[in-house]
C-alpha cells in the first residue's frame, strides 16, 4: 500500500461522506472522531448541510495509520511518524531536494542506493536531507532490510573510514548520534507486549555504543518479545539484581571493545550463579567479531555476527 511519500499524489478535493470513508477504511466512525479531535491528523470539508466530506488523500492517510496500528504501533506513534515524513518532505527543496522527489516518483529506489546517499548525506552533516532519505526507506522497505541494509552497512562505513583517516570523530559522531535517535524512535513506537516472555537487552558494563542492541531489542519487539531496554553501560550487580526480581527468559548485551568485553565475562559468570530458572544470555557487538577467542568461551552465547542473526537465531516467543 502506498505509503507517506505518495499521499501528495491523492486528490484533496473533500467528496466523500464519513459512510464512505468507513467503509474504505474500516475505521468505526467513533475512531475517526477521535483521532480528528485528539491527533488532528486531517481537516475535513464540510457539506452545505453541515456533514463532514473527506479526500482521497484522507482516505489514503486512514488506511496508513490503521496498517500501522493493526502491526502494533500506537496511534501516537503513527501519528508521529506520518508528522515526520511530512517534515522530511517540506525539508525537501533546492535541486538535491527535487532531483530526490524525482527519483521517488520514478519507483521504490534499493536499499544500496539509499544507503550510499544517506551515507553522503551524514558525512556532509546534511540532516535534513538524511531524514528525508530515511522516511523514504521506511515508507517503502521493511524495518529489518532498513536496519540491516541501509543503518547498519552506513554506521560500519563511517567507522572504517574514521580508522583509516577518511572521515572525522566529529562526522562519526554526527551520524552515530543521528542513526541512534531514529532507531530509539522506532522502538519506542512499537507498543510493548503485554504477555509472554521477557527479553532485557543493553550494552555491557564500560560499553557506551548501544546501536546494535537498539536493533536487537527493535528486531525482539516486533516479534513480539516483551523487551525491557537497559541502554548504555549497564552495572552488573545491578543486572543481576534486575535478573532476580524479574526473571527474565533471555538477557542480551553487547561490547564493542576490550574494556566492556570484561563486563560481559562478569555478566556470563554473575548469571550462572542465579537460582534457577535462569534466562538464556545472547552476546553480540563488534569486539566479538574481531575476537573468536572470546567467542570460544562463550560458545552457545555467541549466535550471530548481525543483529540480523542474532534475531533470527533467538525466534519468536
Amino acid at each position: 500500500m502506498p505509503g507517506p511519500e505518495h499521499f501528495g499524489d491523492y486528490d484533496d478535493a473533500p467528496i466523500y461522506t464519513i459512510k464512505t470513508v468507513v467503509q474504505q477504511t474500516g475505521i468505526t466512525p467513533a475512531t475517526l472522531r477521535a483521532w480528528e479531535r485528539r491527533y488532528n491528523v486531517l481537516s475535513p470539508g464540510r457539506s452545505e448541510g453541515g456533514y463532514r466530506l473527506y479526500s482521497e488523500r484522507d482516505i489514503a492517510i486512514l488506511k496508513w495509520l490503521k496498517q500501522q496500528t493493526d502491526s502494533g504501533v500506537s496511534i501516537s506513534s503513527a501519528v508521529a511518524l506520518l508528522e515526520r515524513h511530512r517534515a522530511a518532505r517540506e525539508a525537501r527543496t533546492g535541486p538535491v531536494g527535487q532531483a530526490a522527489a524525482a527519483a521517488e516518483r520514478a519507483g521504490p529506489r534499493p536499499t544500496g542506493v539509499l544507503a550510499q546517499e544517506l551515507l553522503a548525506a551524514l558525512l556532509a552533516f546534511q540532516e535534513a536531507r538524511a531524514a528525508a532519505i530515511l522516511a523514504e526507506a521506511f515508507a517503502i522497505h521493511p524495518i529489518e532490510n532498513v536496519a540491516e541494509e541501509i543503518i547498519t552497512p552506513v554506521l560500519v562505513e563511517i567507522g572504517e573510514r574514521w580508522h583509516r583517516g577518511e572521515a572525522t570523530i566529529v562526522q562519526e559522531h554526527f551520524a552515530t548520534a543521528f542513526l541512534r535517535h531514529r532507531l530509539a524512535a522506532l522502538f519506542q513506537a512499537y507498543e510493548p507486549a503485554s504477555a509472554g516472555p521477557l527479553a532485557l537487552t543493553g550494552s555491557a558494563a564500560g560499553e557506551w555504543h548501544d546501536v546494535g542492541i537498539l536493533l536487537v531489542s527493535l528486531g525482539l519487539r516486533r516479534y513480539g518479545w516483551r523487551v525491557i531496554y537497559l541502554g548504555q553501560n549497564v552495572p552488573v550487580d545491578h543486572l543481576i539484581a534486575e535478573v532476580e526480581r524479574l526473571r527474565p527468559r533471555l538477557v542480551c548485551l553487547s561490547a564493542t571493545t576490550p574494556e566492556s568485553a570484561n563486563g560481559l565475562i562478569e555478566a556470563y559468570e554473575a548469571i550462572t550463579r542465579v537460582d534457577e530458572p535462569r534466562p538464556r544470555l545472547v552476546f553480540g557487538g563488534h569486539l566479538l567479531n574481531t575476537r573468536p577467542d572470546l567467542c570460544a568461551r562463550f560458545p552457545e552465547a555467541c549466535i550471530g555476527r548481525t543483529a540480523h542473526e542474532a534475531i533470527a537465531a533467538i525466534g519468536r516467543p
